[in-house]
Protein backbone atom coordinates (compact mmCIF):
# COMPACT_ATOMS: atom_id res chain seq x y z
CA UNK A 1 0.00 0.00 0.00
CA UNK A 2 1.41 3.68 -1.28
CA UNK A 3 1.97 5.84 1.95
CA UNK A 4 0.04 9.37 1.03
CA UNK A 5 2.45 12.31 1.93
CA UNK A 6 1.33 15.88 2.05
CA UNK A 7 2.85 18.62 3.76
CA UNK A 8 3.28 22.68 4.52
CA UNK A 9 7.41 23.36 5.15
CA UNK A 10 7.00 26.96 5.00
CA UNK A 11 3.86 27.13 7.31
CA UNK A 12 5.88 24.72 9.67
CA UNK A 13 8.72 27.01 9.77
CA UNK A 14 6.32 29.77 10.30
CA UNK A 15 4.80 28.50 14.03
CA UNK A 16 8.64 27.27 14.68
CA UNK A 17 9.50 31.15 14.26
CA UNK A 18 6.58 32.49 15.93
CA UNK A 19 8.19 30.08 18.81
CA UNK A 20 11.29 32.39 19.72
CA UNK A 21 11.20 33.53 23.53
CA UNK A 22 8.56 31.66 24.64
CA UNK A 23 10.78 29.47 26.97
CA UNK A 24 13.32 27.01 26.73
CA UNK A 25 15.85 24.97 28.40
CA UNK A 26 19.17 26.63 28.28
CA UNK A 27 19.81 30.60 28.71
CA UNK A 28 21.97 32.48 26.37
CA UNK A 29 23.33 35.42 28.57
CA UNK A 30 24.57 38.33 26.59
CA UNK A 31 26.87 40.76 29.38
CA UNK A 32 28.42 43.65 27.50
CA UNK A 33 30.32 46.60 28.81
CA UNK A 34 28.64 49.56 30.78
CA UNK A 35 28.83 52.51 28.40
CA UNK A 36 30.30 55.31 30.92
CA UNK A 37 32.26 54.09 34.08
CA UNK A 38 28.78 55.34 36.37
CA UNK A 39 26.30 52.81 34.65
CA UNK A 40 26.14 49.34 35.06
CA UNK A 41 26.91 46.49 32.76
CA UNK A 42 24.24 45.50 30.43
CA UNK A 43 22.82 41.76 30.52
CA UNK A 44 20.19 40.57 28.38
CA UNK A 45 19.19 37.14 28.41
CA UNK A 46 17.76 34.90 25.72
CA UNK A 47 15.60 31.27 26.46
CA UNK A 48 16.29 28.84 24.21
CA UNK A 49 16.28 25.54 22.90
CA UNK A 50 19.06 22.92 23.67
CA UNK A 51 18.24 20.58 20.60
CA UNK A 52 17.58 23.53 18.59
CA UNK A 53 21.00 24.89 19.60
CA UNK A 54 22.98 21.68 18.67
CA UNK A 55 21.07 20.35 15.47
CA UNK A 56 22.61 24.00 14.24
CA UNK A 57 26.00 23.95 16.11
CA UNK A 58 28.67 21.59 16.74
CA UNK A 59 30.04 23.83 18.89
CA UNK A 60 26.90 23.96 20.94
CA UNK A 61 26.59 20.48 20.29
CA UNK A 62 30.04 19.68 22.57
CA UNK A 63 29.30 22.63 24.52
CA UNK A 64 25.26 21.26 26.00
CA UNK A 65 26.29 17.36 25.45
CA UNK A 66 29.48 16.69 27.30
CA UNK A 67 29.58 16.83 31.03
CA UNK A 68 33.09 18.37 31.22
CA UNK A 69 31.05 21.38 29.94
CA UNK A 70 29.95 23.67 32.85
CA UNK A 71 27.35 24.88 30.52
CA UNK A 72 25.29 21.75 30.37
CA UNK A 73 25.78 21.80 33.59
CA UNK A 74 24.16 25.46 34.34
CA UNK A 75 22.03 24.93 31.37
CA UNK A 76 23.67 28.52 30.31
CA UNK A 77 26.24 29.84 28.47
CA UNK A 78 27.45 33.37 28.89
CA UNK A 79 28.35 35.25 25.37
CA UNK A 80 30.63 38.82 26.41
CA UNK A 81 32.55 39.20 23.13
CA UNK A 82 29.05 40.22 20.83
CA UNK A 83 26.32 42.50 21.30
CA UNK A 84 22.83 41.45 22.03
CA UNK A 85 21.34 42.65 19.20
CA UNK A 86 23.68 40.35 16.85
CA UNK A 87 23.07 37.59 19.59
CA UNK A 88 18.93 37.77 18.81
CA UNK A 89 19.52 37.97 15.44
CA UNK A 90 22.09 34.69 15.35
CA UNK A 91 19.35 33.29 17.51
CA UNK A 92 16.08 34.20 15.40
CA UNK A 93 17.64 32.62 12.86
CA UNK A 94 17.99 29.26 14.57
CA UNK A 95 14.21 29.01 14.76
CA UNK A 96 13.44 30.32 11.39
CA UNK A 97 16.20 29.63 8.66
CA UNK A 98 16.17 33.15 7.96
CA UNK A 99 18.67 36.37 8.84
CA UNK A 100 17.61 39.84 8.57
CA UNK A 101 19.21 43.05 9.27
CA UNK A 102 21.13 45.95 8.03
CA UNK A 103 24.16 44.70 5.91
CA UNK A 104 26.50 46.49 8.81
CA UNK A 105 25.56 44.57 11.10
CA UNK A 106 25.34 41.29 9.82
CA UNK A 107 29.33 41.15 9.87
CA UNK A 108 28.77 40.68 13.35
CA UNK A 109 25.82 38.16 13.01
CA UNK A 110 28.33 36.57 10.63
CA UNK A 111 31.48 36.26 12.78
CA UNK A 112 29.12 34.51 15.29
CA UNK A 113 27.80 31.82 12.73
CA UNK A 114 31.93 31.50 12.34
CA UNK A 115 32.45 30.96 16.00
CA UNK A 116 29.45 28.41 16.66
CA UNK A 117 30.04 26.81 13.57
CA UNK A 118 27.02 27.19 11.94
CA UNK A 119 27.69 26.87 8.51
CA UNK A 120 24.33 27.59 6.10
CA UNK A 121 24.10 31.09 8.21
CA UNK A 122 27.66 32.00 7.21
CA UNK A 123 26.15 31.50 3.95
CA UNK A 124 23.85 33.45 4.07
CA UNK A 125 25.27 36.11 5.19
CA UNK A 126 28.18 35.57 2.55
CA UNK A 127 25.46 35.69 0.12
CA UNK A 128 23.82 39.04 1.33
CA UNK A 129 27.39 40.48 1.22
CA UNK A 130 27.52 39.64 -2.64
CA UNK A 131 24.24 40.75 -3.32
CA UNK A 132 23.86 43.99 -0.85
CA UNK A 133 27.80 45.33 -0.83
CA UNK A 134 27.51 49.06 -2.17
CA UNK A 135 29.40 52.22 -2.35
CA UNK A 136 27.18 53.58 0.85
CA UNK A 137 27.57 50.92 3.20
CA UNK A 138 30.97 49.51 1.79
CA UNK A 139 33.00 51.31 4.69
CA UNK A 140 31.42 50.44 7.30
CA UNK A 141 31.50 46.83 6.07
CA UNK A 142 35.28 47.40 5.90
CA UNK A 143 35.86 48.47 9.45
CA UNK A 144 33.49 46.05 11.15
CA UNK A 145 34.87 43.06 9.36
CA UNK A 146 38.81 44.16 10.26
CA UNK A 147 37.44 44.26 14.00
CA UNK A 148 35.71 40.70 14.02
CA UNK A 149 38.60 39.29 11.76
CA UNK A 150 36.57 37.86 9.04
CA UNK A 151 38.94 37.93 5.78
CA UNK A 152 36.42 37.07 2.99
CA UNK A 153 33.97 39.83 3.99
CA UNK A 154 37.06 42.49 4.92
CA UNK A 155 38.15 42.02 1.31
CA UNK A 156 34.77 42.17 -0.39
CA UNK A 157 34.14 45.31 0.84
CA UNK A 158 37.69 46.73 0.15
CA UNK A 159 37.22 46.15 -3.42
CA UNK A 160 34.13 47.69 -3.43
CA UNK A 161 35.46 50.75 -1.67
CA UNK A 162 37.94 50.63 -4.29
CA UNK A 163 35.83 50.10 -7.61
CA UNK A 164 32.95 52.57 -6.23
CA UNK A 165 35.87 55.30 -4.75
CA UNK A 166 33.95 58.41 -6.12
CA UNK A 167 30.92 57.49 -3.78
CA UNK A 168 32.54 55.36 -1.19
CA UNK A 169 34.85 57.98 0.03
CA UNK A 170 32.74 60.81 -0.37
CA UNK A 171 33.52 61.23 3.50
CA UNK A 172 36.18 60.24 5.61
CA UNK A 173 35.83 56.16 6.97
CA UNK A 174 35.49 55.57 11.00
CA UNK A 175 38.82 53.98 10.33
CA UNK A 176 41.85 53.55 12.03
CA UNK A 177 45.18 54.65 10.55
CA UNK A 178 46.09 51.13 9.26
CA UNK A 179 42.67 50.47 7.83
CA UNK A 180 43.17 54.03 5.93
CA UNK A 181 46.39 53.04 4.71
CA UNK A 182 44.98 49.88 3.22
CA UNK A 183 42.23 52.04 2.13
CA UNK A 184 44.24 53.84 -0.15
CA UNK A 185 46.69 51.74 -1.42
CA UNK A 186 48.25 52.86 -4.19
CA UNK A 187 47.37 52.99 -7.30
CA UNK A 188 44.00 50.51 -7.02
CA UNK A 189 41.40 52.99 -6.44
CA UNK A 190 38.91 53.57 -9.12
CA UNK A 191 39.43 57.42 -9.56
CA UNK A 192 42.11 59.94 -11.02
CA UNK A 193 44.68 61.54 -8.57
CA UNK A 194 42.92 64.72 -8.85
CA UNK A 195 39.32 63.35 -8.39
CA UNK A 196 41.28 61.68 -5.21
CA UNK A 197 42.87 64.90 -3.98
CA UNK A 198 39.67 66.95 -4.01
CA UNK A 199 37.82 63.87 -2.66
CA UNK A 200 40.49 63.70 0.47
CA UNK A 201 41.08 67.20 0.83
CA UNK A 202 36.87 67.64 1.44
CA UNK A 203 36.97 65.51 4.48
CA UNK A 204 35.61 67.19 7.82
CA UNK A 205 35.80 70.78 5.78
CA UNK A 206 39.61 69.93 5.21
CA UNK A 207 41.47 71.79 2.97
CA UNK A 208 44.53 73.33 1.93
CA UNK A 209 46.41 76.20 4.29
CA UNK A 210 47.18 79.69 3.17
CA UNK A 211 49.10 81.64 4.53
CA UNK A 212 47.53 82.68 7.44
CA UNK A 213 44.81 79.77 7.86
CA UNK A 214 43.87 77.65 10.78
CA UNK A 215 45.25 74.38 9.96
CA UNK A 216 41.84 71.56 10.30
CA UNK A 217 43.13 68.10 11.54
CA UNK A 218 41.77 65.12 11.66
CA UNK A 219 43.53 63.53 14.43
CA UNK A 220 45.56 60.33 13.79
CA UNK A 221 44.39 60.39 10.41
CA UNK A 222 45.90 63.46 8.82
CA UNK A 223 49.39 62.33 8.70
CA UNK A 224 48.23 59.19 6.14
CA UNK A 225 46.34 61.46 3.71
CA UNK A 226 49.11 64.06 3.79
CA UNK A 227 51.54 61.25 3.23
CA UNK A 228 49.09 59.59 0.13
CA UNK A 229 48.62 63.19 -1.31
CA UNK A 230 52.53 63.57 -1.43
CA UNK A 231 52.20 60.22 -2.95
CA UNK A 232 49.92 61.35 -5.66
CA UNK A 233 51.82 64.21 -6.65
CA UNK A 234 54.97 62.21 -7.51
CA UNK A 235 52.71 59.52 -8.95
CA UNK A 236 51.58 61.91 -11.11
CA UNK A 237 55.39 63.52 -11.83
CA UNK A 238 56.63 59.70 -13.00
CA UNK A 239 53.59 59.74 -15.34
CA UNK A 240 54.16 62.87 -17.38
CA UNK A 241 57.89 61.87 -17.81
CA UNK A 242 56.95 58.88 -19.10
CA UNK A 243 54.21 59.69 -21.27
CA UNK A 244 53.50 63.50 -21.43
CA UNK A 245 55.22 63.94 -24.61
CA UNK A 246 53.82 61.76 -26.76
CA UNK A 247 50.37 62.96 -25.06
CA UNK A 248 50.73 66.65 -25.20
CA UNK A 249 51.23 66.53 -29.05
CA UNK A 250 47.93 65.43 -29.41
CA UNK A 251 46.68 67.77 -26.43
CA UNK A 252 46.33 65.42 -24.35
CA UNK A 253 47.57 64.94 -20.83
CA UNK A 254 48.57 61.66 -19.08
CA UNK A 255 45.75 60.16 -16.63
CA UNK A 256 46.68 58.99 -13.06
CA UNK A 257 43.82 56.48 -12.28
CA UNK A 258 43.17 52.70 -11.93
CA UNK A 259 40.50 50.57 -13.98
CA UNK A 260 38.12 48.00 -12.90
CA UNK A 261 36.81 46.08 -16.12
CA UNK A 262 34.56 42.69 -16.17
CA UNK A 263 37.10 42.14 -19.27
CA UNK A 264 40.87 43.37 -18.71
CA UNK A 265 41.70 42.62 -22.33
CA UNK A 266 38.97 43.66 -24.18
CA UNK A 267 39.41 46.83 -22.09
CA UNK A 268 43.27 47.63 -23.24
CA UNK A 269 42.10 46.77 -26.41
CA UNK A 270 39.40 50.03 -25.99
CA UNK A 271 41.80 52.30 -23.98
CA UNK A 272 44.36 51.83 -27.22
CA UNK A 273 41.64 52.98 -29.60
CA UNK A 274 40.84 56.00 -27.06
CA UNK A 275 44.55 57.06 -27.54
CA UNK A 276 44.61 60.15 -30.22
CA UNK A 277 48.64 59.09 -31.01
CA UNK A 278 47.41 54.88 -31.62
CA UNK A 279 50.29 53.02 -30.32
CA UNK A 280 50.59 49.21 -31.42
CA UNK A 281 47.96 47.33 -29.18
CA UNK A 282 50.28 44.13 -29.20
CA UNK A 283 53.76 45.25 -28.30
CA UNK A 284 52.46 48.03 -26.10
CA UNK A 285 49.08 47.48 -24.47
CA UNK A 286 49.65 43.70 -24.51
CA UNK A 287 52.17 40.80 -25.50
CA UNK A 288 50.27 37.31 -26.71
CA UNK A 289 52.78 33.95 -26.77
CA UNK A 290 51.44 31.00 -28.35
CA UNK A 291 52.21 27.57 -27.13
CA UNK A 292 54.27 24.49 -28.60
CA UNK A 293 50.64 24.07 -31.25
CA UNK A 294 50.75 27.68 -32.54
CA UNK A 295 50.79 26.22 -35.87
CA UNK A 296 47.92 24.57 -35.54
CA UNK A 297 46.42 28.01 -33.62
CA UNK A 298 47.26 29.69 -37.05
CA UNK A 299 45.42 27.37 -39.46
CA UNK A 300 41.98 27.60 -37.31
CA UNK A 301 42.10 30.93 -36.56
CA UNK A 302 42.50 33.14 -39.57
CA UNK A 303 41.93 36.65 -38.22
CA UNK A 304 44.61 38.98 -37.12
CA UNK A 305 46.18 37.68 -33.74
CA UNK A 306 44.90 40.90 -31.76
CA UNK A 307 41.37 39.67 -32.84
CA UNK A 308 41.45 37.22 -30.93
CA UNK A 309 43.88 38.03 -27.90
CA UNK A 310 41.41 41.22 -27.12
CA UNK A 311 38.63 39.05 -26.91
CA UNK A 312 36.89 40.60 -30.45
CA UNK A 313 36.36 37.31 -31.53
CA UNK A 314 36.31 33.74 -30.06
CA UNK A 315 38.86 31.16 -30.60
CA UNK A 316 39.51 27.78 -31.13
CA UNK A 317 42.34 25.79 -29.81
CA UNK A 318 43.07 22.12 -28.16
CA UNK A 319 46.16 20.55 -26.56
CA UNK A 320 47.99 23.75 -26.40
CA UNK A 321 48.23 26.99 -24.60
CA UNK A 322 48.17 31.02 -24.83
CA UNK A 323 49.80 33.54 -22.83
CA UNK A 324 48.62 37.24 -22.15
CA UNK A 325 51.33 39.53 -20.55
CA UNK A 326 50.51 43.47 -20.25
CA UNK A 327 53.92 45.36 -20.92
CA UNK A 328 52.97 47.81 -18.28
CA UNK A 329 49.93 47.52 -16.62
CA UNK A 330 49.58 45.13 -13.24
CA UNK A 331 46.00 43.34 -12.45
CA UNK A 332 44.52 42.93 -9.00
CA UNK A 333 42.71 39.80 -9.96
CA UNK A 334 39.39 39.69 -8.50
CA UNK A 335 37.30 37.12 -11.16
CA UNK A 336 37.45 34.70 -14.04
CA UNK A 337 35.33 33.21 -16.89
CA UNK A 338 34.90 32.51 -20.15
CA UNK A 339 32.90 34.37 -22.72
CA UNK A 340 30.53 31.54 -23.68
CA UNK A 341 28.78 28.80 -22.74
CA UNK A 342 31.82 25.99 -21.65
CA UNK A 343 30.68 22.40 -22.06
CA UNK A 344 32.14 19.96 -19.85
CA UNK A 345 33.97 18.22 -22.39
CA UNK A 346 36.53 20.64 -22.07
CA UNK A 347 39.45 21.04 -19.66
CA UNK A 348 41.59 24.05 -19.34
CA UNK A 349 43.18 25.72 -16.71
CA UNK A 350 44.07 29.74 -16.34
CA UNK A 351 47.81 30.13 -14.26
CA UNK A 352 48.98 33.87 -13.60
CA UNK A 353 52.29 35.08 -12.50
CA UNK A 354 53.67 38.33 -11.70
CA UNK A 355 56.96 37.39 -13.55
CA UNK A 356 56.26 35.30 -15.95
CA UNK A 357 58.71 32.68 -13.85
CA UNK A 358 56.46 31.51 -11.17
CA UNK A 359 52.84 30.85 -11.95
CA UNK A 360 49.98 30.41 -9.56
CA UNK A 361 46.74 28.25 -10.49
CA UNK A 362 44.05 30.78 -10.19
CA UNK A 363 41.24 28.30 -11.43
CA UNK A 364 40.64 24.86 -13.20
CA UNK A 365 37.23 24.17 -15.01
CA UNK A 366 37.53 20.46 -13.88
CA UNK A 367 35.33 19.01 -16.76
CA UNK A 368 32.61 20.49 -15.68
CA UNK A 369 29.93 22.88 -17.09
CA UNK A 370 29.84 26.70 -17.02
CA UNK A 371 27.55 29.05 -18.53
CA UNK A 372 28.85 32.17 -20.41
CA UNK A 373 30.44 34.61 -17.71
CA UNK A 374 29.73 32.45 -14.72
CA UNK A 375 32.81 32.96 -12.22
CA UNK A 376 34.93 30.23 -12.42
CA UNK A 377 36.08 29.10 -8.84
CA UNK A 378 39.28 31.28 -8.31
CA UNK A 379 42.49 30.99 -6.31
CA UNK A 380 43.59 34.08 -5.93
CA UNK A 381 47.36 35.28 -6.09
CA UNK A 382 48.99 37.01 -3.17
CA UNK A 383 49.86 39.68 -5.32
CA UNK A 384 49.15 42.19 -8.59
CA UNK A 385 50.08 39.67 -11.76
CA UNK A 386 50.83 40.73 -15.19
CA UNK A 387 50.80 37.16 -16.64
CA UNK A 388 47.75 34.78 -17.58
CA UNK A 389 48.11 31.68 -19.13
CA UNK A 390 45.06 29.53 -20.39
CA UNK A 391 46.23 25.77 -20.99
CA UNK A 392 43.65 23.62 -22.90
CA UNK A 393 43.85 20.23 -21.66
CA UNK A 394 41.13 18.34 -23.11
CA UNK A 395 38.30 18.93 -25.42
CA UNK A 396 38.01 21.84 -28.14
CA UNK A 397 38.15 25.14 -26.79
CA UNK A 398 36.29 27.69 -28.86
CA UNK A 399 35.87 30.90 -26.40
CA UNK A 400 37.41 33.74 -24.97
CA UNK A 401 39.02 34.00 -21.27
CA UNK A 402 37.67 37.10 -19.38
CA UNK A 403 40.06 38.38 -16.69
CA UNK A 404 38.09 40.59 -14.20
CA UNK A 405 40.13 42.92 -12.34
CA UNK A 406 41.64 46.28 -11.41
CA UNK A 407 44.04 47.63 -13.69
CA UNK A 408 46.94 49.91 -12.76
CA UNK A 409 50.02 51.34 -14.48
CA UNK A 410 53.05 49.58 -13.54
CA UNK A 411 54.76 53.32 -13.12
CA UNK A 412 52.52 54.20 -9.83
Amino acid sequence: MANAIEGDTAFAAGILRSCFGQGGDFTVVVEEPAESSAAEAKRTEFKVWSPLLTSWSAVFDKMINSESFMERHQARVIITDFSSTSVETFLRFLYSGVVEGPLEALVEVCALADKYQVEKLQELCTQAFEKGLNARNSSQVFVSAARFQLPDVRRMALETIWIMADDALESCPCASPELLEEILEPGLICTSNAELEVLLNSWGNRKKRKAGEEETVLGALEPVIERHLLRMKEESARMSAAYGRSLAAFGTLPVCAASYSEDIFSWLREACDSWASRPPFLGFFLNVVLGPGSFDFCLTNNEPLEQYASNRRPFHMTANSITWMLPHDSVYLTGLSFARDMPEQVHCRVFCSKDGLHWHLAADSAKSKFEAKAPLPLSRPAHLVKWFKLEVLEGDFYNNLQVQGICKDDLR
